[in-house]
This record gives C-alpha cells, sequence and structure tokens, in this order.
C-alpha cells in the first residue's frame, strides 16, 4: 500500500479521535416546562408524534433525525439545546455516559400501538386479544416492569420464549433499532414490543421475521404488503387512524426533554485509553464486529452481482444504441436518458415497494437488478467510447493479415479498447460499490446499515463511522487495484 494511503488512514483515525476530545462546554439551561423551550434549538425523531407536535411552534428551531442515536449526537455536539424523545429510551445508564440529565417530563401521555393494514382486521384483533389476556394474567405488567425500567440495562442477558420454526412468516417491520423497544444483539431481536410479538406469533403458530426500517420505509412496507405488522414506538394519530389499523394501545409513552447536564462527572481519558474503550464498545461487546463483517458481505454480494449482470446488459445497450433499427436506438437512448435523470435511491424504492412487491423477489436481489440497470447504462457509453475510439484500419489490417473478423476483434481490437475504458470502468465500479450504501431503505443490512444497528445501541457516532469509512476505503482501493492488474500490455502491430 502506497504511503498515500497509509497517511490517509492515519489521518482518518486520529483527526476525528482529537476532534471528538475536545468537546463542548455544556449549557446550564433552566427548563420546567414547554414553554420554555421558546427560542431554543429542538431535536426529534422524524416521524414521531413529538415531531408532528413540534412542527406546529413557530418560536422554536426544530431539527429532524432519522434515529435516537443521531438525536443523542446533535445534543452532544451542541447543534441542539434540546432533545425529545420518549422517557426510556436514554436510561440512568446512557444519561451518565454522555453527560446529559431530563430537563422535566411532559404531562401528555402519548398511546403506543401496533400498526396493521386496513384488510388485516383479523391480525390487528389478533394481537389486541393477545395483550388483553397478557394483562389478565400479569405477563403485560412483568413486561413492563423489565422492559421500561432501568433493570434491562443490569441484566447480562435476555431471554424470549421459544420461537415457531414453521408456517406462515410473521414478516414485521420495526422503525425502531433502540432498546427498550425493538433492538439487536448479535443478530437477535429483543425488547417490550419484540416479547409481545413472539406472543402473538406463538398463539398464530407462525415464526417471527423482524427486519429493520427506517420510519418511511416502513410505512411503505406495510401498506404494499412486504409486512404484517408494523413496529418500534408507533403513537396512534388521526391521520395515521384514516390509512390504517391500530391494535390496542401497549402503553401511554411521556415525552423527555433531555439536556447536557453541567454538573455531569465524566472520566476524562487520555487519546488511548479512551480509543481503546471505544473500540471495545462498539465492536467487542455482544460481538458487534460480526454487524460490520456480516455488512460487508452483504455489500460484496450486491456489488460483484450487479457489476456482473450490468457488464452484460450493458453490451446489449450498446448493441441496441449502434442498431439500424431507429426505434431500436431509440429505446436504448431512452432507457440511458431515464436513468440518467432519476436517482438511485428512487429508482430502488420503485422496485422494491412497487414493480416487485408482494412478488417474493429478495430485497437484495432487487438492489442488485436496481444497480446493474444503473451499471448498465453507464458501461454501455464506455463500451462505445472505447470501441469507436480504435481506427477502423486496425480492423482492416487485421483481416488483410488473415485473421477472421472475431480474432480480429478480440485479438487486436478488444485489447486496445480495454485499455482505454478500463479506467472508466473502474469509476463506475467504484461508483456502484459507494452507492450500494442506500440499500438499507429496503431493510437490507448492508455495511452502512451495519454501523447504523452498532450506533443504536452504544449512542457512539465516532468509531462505528470511522470503521466503516475506513472498510469502504480498502474495499474501493483493493476493487481499483485489481482492476489496474488486469490492464492488458500495450499492444504492438
Amino acid at each position: 500500500m502506497s504511503k498515500t494511503y497509509l497517511h490517509f488512514i492515519i489521518l482518518s483515525i486520529v483527526l476525528p479521535v482529537l476532534l471528538s476530545c475536545s468537546g463542548k462546554q455544556a449549557q446550564d439551561l433552566e427548563l420546567q416546562s414547554e414553554a420554555d423551550l421558546s427560542g431554543l434549538r429542538i431535536a426529534t425523531e422524524a416521524g414521531t408524534i413529538y415531531d408532528i407536535q413540534l412542527s406546529q411552534r413557530d418560536d422554536i428551531t426544530l431539527q429532524l433525525y432519522n434515529d435516537a442515536s443521531d438525536v443523542l449526537q446533535a445534543l452532544i455536539n451542541g447543534m441542539v439545546d434540546v432533545v425529545v424523545d420518549d422517557e426510556v429510551i436514554f436510561n440512568a445508564q446512557i444519561r451518565k455516559e454522555n453527560g446529559i440529565k431530563i430537563a422535566f417530563k411532559g404531562e401528555q401521555g402519548f398511546p403506543t400501538a401496533f400498526m396493521f393494514r386496513k384488510d388485516d382486521t383479523a391480525l390487528a384483533n389478533a394481537c389486541t386479544a393477545v395483550q388483553q389476556r397478557m394483562e389478565e394474567d400479569g405477563s403485560m405488567q412483568r413486561l413492563k416492569d423489565f422492559w421500561l425500567t432501568d433493570r434491562y440495562a443490569e441484566a447480562e442477558s435476555y431471554t424470549h420464549i421459544p420461537a415457531e420454526t414453521s408456517g406462515t412468516p410473521l414478516r414485521v417491520a420495526s422503525c425502531a433499532s433502540t432498546a427498550p423497544i425493538a433492538f439487536q444483539v448479535e443478530q437477535e431481536w429483543y425488547g417490550i414490543e419484540i416479547d409481545i410479538l413472539r406472543e402473538l406469533a406463538r398463539q398464530l403458530g407462525r415464526p417471527l421475521e423482524i427486519k429493520y426500517y427506517d420510519a418511511l420505509s416502513g410505512f411503505m412496507s406495510l401498506r404494499s404488503g412486504i409486512a404484517d405488522v408494523l413496529c418500534g414506538d408507533i403513537f396512534i394519530t388521526p391521520e395515521r387512524q384514516e390509512e390504517f389499523l391500530f391494535a390496542e394501545p401497549y402503553y401511554n409513552f411521556q415525552p423527555a426533554y433531555y439536556v447536557m447536564d453541567p454538573d455531569a462527572q465524566t472520566a476524562k481519558l487520555g487519546l488511548i485509553p479512551w480509543l481503546k474503550k471505544s473500540i471495545n464498545k462498539n465492536l467487542i461487546v455482544e460481538n458487534r464486529w460480526k454487524y460490520l463483517t456480516n455488512g460487508l458481505l452483504e455489500t460484496l454480494k450486491i456489488s460483484i452481482l450487479a457489476i456482473l449482470l450490468g457488464s452484460v446488459l450493458g453490451i446489449g445497450l450498446y448493441v441496441m444504441a449502434r442498431s439500424r433499427r431507429k426505434w431500436v436506438r431509440a429505446i436504448a437512448n431512452g432507457f440511458n436518458g431515464f436513468l440518467a435523470g432519476i436517482p438511485e435511491l428512487v429508482l430502488l424504492l420503485i422496485l422494491f415497494y412497487v414493480v416487485f412487491a408482494g412478488g417474493g423477489v429478495p430485497p437484495d436481489m432487487v438492489a442488485v437488478i436496481c444497480f446493474a440497470l444503473f451499471f448498465a447504462s453507464g458501461v454501455s457509453d464506455i463500451y462505445s467510447t472505447s470501441l469507436d475510439a480504435i481506427p477502423h484500419g486496425q480492423t482492416e489490417a487485421g483481416l488483410a493479415l488473415g485473421f477472421t473478423r472475431a480474432q480480429t476483434f478480440f485479438n487486436i481490437v478488444l485489447p486496445q479498447a480495454v485499455r482505454r475504458g478500463l479506467p472508466l470502468y473502474t469509476g463506475e465500479c467504484v461508483s456502484l460499490i459507494k452507492g450500494t450504501s442506500i440499500v438499507g431503505y429496503i431493510a437490507i443490512h448492508d455495511l452502512t446499515r451495519a454501523g447504523d444497528i452498532i450506533r443504536s445501541r452504544t449512542f457512539d457516532a465516532l468509531v462505528p463511522l470511522l470503521v466503516v469509512t475506513i472498510i469502504y476505503f480498502l474495499l474501493v482501493w483493493l476493487i481499483s487495484a485489481l482492476l489496474k492488474m488486469a490492464t492488458p500490455k500495450k499492444i504492438s502491430l
């Protein structure tokens, strides 16, 4: 590896660590009610009831984030003054580690329930019946006493009832990956909502299949029939009741208003001890490094398959673009123009939630198809540029020497075209690999989503994002080096 790449990696590690150690002086805010929020910068999770309520105020500056780890990081970094979230999201241990406190709690509680499609009344009623039975036999209260207090944070491990192994899966879309609502430990799901859903699945005799979505994608997955139930701290609102069914609420969550604690006694660690502690928390504990390795394999699988499929499709597009038939050329040009005008994420969502919705096509295959289409569009232009740059006299010379057209193409024209086009082809491969970071929107646990899952457990942004960055960099460097090695030597005629 060259010194330039080595210096980049060292800088990527040292600079963020030094910046993170600088910290910000906590502001001592005396807040006692929502009226005291006027003029402050407030952060909350997008799509929650707090988002809906705070958006109606014009005397505050509202910032919306995807999950609880992001809003906490915004508070720690001084980007906002107050964070609004559920009272149970940041337990005592998390508050102590990050130097935050609860300024006050809202007086109003908001009902939270599981969401179903409008045409799935039977499943919604079954969920309500299970919750009512759990209330009657006391098992629901035991769950609340464990999960909705700090007791779960002191437990060394979590248990749940055995899952069914056969039958039609109960497909769950979770919009949360945060304790104590719904979270993962070594690829297994836990949390109060997961325990309730496991009891529902047991009553129905169906295995539980859980996938993590962001809020918007979760709603889309339920509406399109990809998921049977939506969980993850879903609040009941009139707008949602018009579009979906809800089971009976299992709890009324109160909002808590979190601020930095100026009196917090946080341990001052040196660079090396801090780095060791952070690596242990983010990678070693609960074998969290496995999320990254599994995510890397998923990214590699999607990337390699998309490159192979896209390369073949690109040949077809190139042939169509050079066809003598005008309508064939029009199709190829229209296809390339269409893909050039839309973002990859938009096409990915259209394919997953519309084209292949309910068709049984796995999310990773949908991602392969999406990126293969974009890759084909890009490499078809590369094929055209590279092959057309070879003078026609080369072909005539080969034929004059007694070669067949196939021999002339593969032995004379193609090697020269590869030398011209491979740098551009390498660039397309690099763009595709980096572009796969959006596949988490359709519940694929790729490398980027792996970092998100770790952050949702540790509420530490630096190390997970740094490791993901380095892995992407090394992956791109390796692919570029391999393709450079494959470049044929210069041909002398």
